[in-house]
């Protein structure tokens, strides 16, 4: 058996005799590198020393930052990310549900698809605005702003909006030209871009108390868990046996061939968990914008990322998202269309509305598993590195996010790789 670094170099040098997949690669860390220099690039006119002592004692802003990759404590012109763009992708998603006509253009083909990308695009200029005209109101109502009023907030508001329509685009051209989710590879920079000054405040934090050494060595183990059971459910798939029916040499029906239709556990991937991240903070981000009263105080304890409210809607969210994506990815009908076309059948099971049944009961259940385990992933760590006050990026969500996305990433690697060697035997 080889080793784990013979088979990574082994992959190194296939990959680096393929040219397209080469560039590819390339092209998407140059897109990473502009990505990175976008968030130190700030905005002016905000007070960026008082702003990051804010965000690091508090939560919501502690995990805003994580997702704009720091970008957030400086007002870099990347400082709402790709929050607006998710934002977007969620309403367009659920419209595409609700409104039949939307489905319709949807089922265009690729023409449908580019008319509701263009859509969403506009939403999340709009959207952007909004949010940039948020964090503008709540800078000058902290007192952040060295020159508050009307110049300052067209300005931010403008810097911030054309920021995050930058950022998109890069998003897609990562995803069209690079390797792959553009979007997804974004939020994976920035998590990761925050590990090492978000490691050396961990240990500072600990290291204050007297069970340091005990600490350090649970929060390890935990972290080694909680990337372990990602791993193990990414990767976890239900085999549903499928038998193709074809004609012998004496013409009379034989089985011809025996294989799987693979249903993964978590069909989602890490969609849920983004979506319901982000929905997540513009209640909180509204919140910062209210007046000084008790209300606001009891609202900014209820969307506290410890407070139970908080964890019971981010795992209603993390479920709901999970079966929607699911939904959206996965036709049993159309699966069972293609399978009866091409003479597949279940074992057992009747061709047509039999086979959508049991499909829809089998998806159904996997894919409750599947919720719950993302759901737990997201709230338990989240509530025992909220006890020893760790950073966001070491939450379950920060971990999934970061693992869920290198593992999506090296699967379509792998997948250049295979395509690339089944080419090479029918040469």
């Amino acid at each position: 058996m080889p080793s784990m670094l013979e088979t990574f170099s082994d992959k190194m040098k296939r990959i680096n005799k393929l040219p397209e997949l080469r560039t590819k690669i390339f092209y998407t860390l140059m897109m990473f590198l502009v990505a990175r220099i976008g968030t130190h690039i700030p905005s002016p006119g905000v007070d960026i020393e008082r702003l990051t002592s804010m965000v690091d004692t508090s939560d919501i802003l502690g995990f805003i930052n994580m997702f704009s990759g720091g970008a957030f404590t400086k007002i870099s012109i990347f400082a709402l990310g790709v929050m607006p763009y998710i934002n977007a992708s969620i309403v367009f998603q659920l419209l595409t549900v609700i409104l039949p006509k939307l489905e319709e253009i949807q089922k265009e083909g690729d023409s449908g698809r580019q008319k509701i990308s263009q859509w969403t695009r506009y939403l999340t200029i709009f959207i952007g605005a909004i949010q940039g005209f948020g964090v503008t109101m709540w800078l000058q109502s902290m007192g952040l702003v060295r020159n508050p009023g009307f110049l300052f907030v067209f300005t931010t508001v403008t810097i911030l909006t054309a920021g995050t329509v930058f950022l998109m685009w890069l998003g897609e051209q990562i995803t069209v030209n690079g390797i792959g989710n553009g979007i997804s590879l974004i939020i994976f920079l920035n998590i990761i871009a925050r590990m090492p000054a978000g490691i050396i405040q961990t240990i500072q934090k600990i290291s204050e108390d007297k069970f340091f050494l005990f600490k350090g060595i649970f929060l390890i183990i935990v972290a080694a868990l909680i990337i372990a059971g990602i791993v193990l459910f990414q990767l976890a798939q239900r085999k549903i046996p499928i038998q193709y029916a074809g004609k012998g040499f004496s013409g009379q029906n034989s089985i011809a061939s025996r294989t799987y239709l693979p249903l993964k556990i978590n069909t989602a991937g890490v969609i849920p968990i983004i979506f319901a991240s982000v929905l997540l903070m513009m209640p909180s981000m509204l919140v910062k914008v209210l007046p000084a009263s008790d209300m606001k105080i009891i609202l900014e304890r209820m969307f506290s990322t410890t407070h139970p409210v908080y964890l019971t809607l981010y795992a209603a969210l993390v479920i709901f998202f999970t079966f929607f994506y699911t939904a959206i990815m996965f036709d049993p009908e159309k699966v069972a269309e293609n399978l009866k076309k091409s003479g597949g059948t279940v074992p057992g099971i009747r061709p047509g509305l039999d086979t959508v049944v049991y499909l829809e009961k089998v998806v159904t259940r996997i894919t409750l598993g599947g919720a719950l385990y993302l759901a737990a992933i997201a709230i338990v760590p989240m509530v025992i590195f909220g006890i020893f006050n760790i950073p966001a990026f070491l939450s379950g969500t920060g971990l999934l996010i970061m693992v869920g996305v290198a593992l999506d990433t090296v699967q379509q690697i792998d997948a250049h790789l295979v395509m690339k060697d089944y080419e090479g035997f029918m040469s």
